[in-house]
């Protein structure tokens, strides 16, 4: 945008020059020449609707890309008003995106966190909901990579006068959404040693057991049983607050298993 202040500026050298010159006689055509070319030129590049882009966001793509290097948070006005140059609300969704990852390549996680914030304030139906929770893993895994590996560690007893055939474990968050962090299944399984539940076995990326640690949330483990002619099932609840080297480990005792 600087250069074309400059390059403008230097051709109106020549007609300055005229129009302060006494003994010029076409000063008027010249003025109002100048003036609708100038004029047009003006319009085109602050239109929203200019053929080959617009001076306006230009600007605010300047002002963007500067707020990501400082890596600085984003004015709402500012962010708002650039996802809002593209029609379409999936093309405004990505463009939003291109931002977020731009400001992940570079680091920047205040301005990333900001985008996430706007990109989740303004995409509220279910239809972006799933790839607003991958933005905000791919987030929070550059962020926090100690998290990476944080996981449950879950020992089983045998339920009474049982031949474990099959294991099941949900964990959820009480009073959240009613989708599970993590669910597994195991068939005929070692029970010699604990069973390791992590991000992996989320249904939905982003919500899992790394996002229940890092927010410190209270979670309930439910593990049902299969035998081979009864089921059981038993639950406990954690409070990750309390938790160390973002890990923990549970039992199911056998006097614990409730008969389904």
């Amino acid at each position: 945008m600087l250069i074309i202040i400059a390059v403008s500026v230097i051709l109106l050298l020549p007609v300055i020059a005229y129009l302060l010159q006494p003994l010029s006689n076409q000063k008027s055509l010249v003025f109002l020449s100048t003036f609708f070319i100038f004029g047009g030129f003006f319009i085109h590049f602050t239109s929203p609707n200019s053929l080959i882009g617009s001076w306006a966001q230009v600007t605010e793509s300047e002002s963007i890309y500067r707020t990501i290097s400082d890596n600085k948070e984003f004015d709402d006005l500012l962010i708002n008003k650039y996802l809002n140059n593209k029609s379409l609300e999936d093309e405004s969704f990505m463009l939003g995106v291109e931002l977020f990852y731009k400001a992940l390549e570079l680091r920047s996680f205040n301005s990333a966190e900001s985008i996430l914030k706007a990109i989740s304030s303004k995409f509220t139906s279910e239809n972006f909901q799933v790839p607003i929770f991958s933005l905000l893993a791919d987030f929070r895994d550059l962020k926090y990579p100690n998290l990476a590996s944080s996981n449950l560690l879950v020992n089983i007893e045998n339920p009474p006068n049982c031949i474990l055939e099959s294991l099941s474990f949900f964990v959820s968050i009480p009073n959240g959404p009613i989708v599970n962090i993590a669910s597994r299944e195991v068939t005929f399984p070692d029970i010699d040693k604990p069973f390791k539940l992590d991000k992996s076995h989320s249904l939905v990326r982003g919500f899992d057991i790394t996002s229940a640690f890092l927010q410190q949330e209270i979670i309930k483990i439910e593990s049902q049983a299969r035998c081979n002619n009864s089921a059981f099932s038993a639950f406990k609840t954690l409070d990750l607050k309390h938790s160390k080297d973002n890990q923990e480990e549970l039992f199911f005792y056998t006097n614990e298993w409730l008969k389904n």
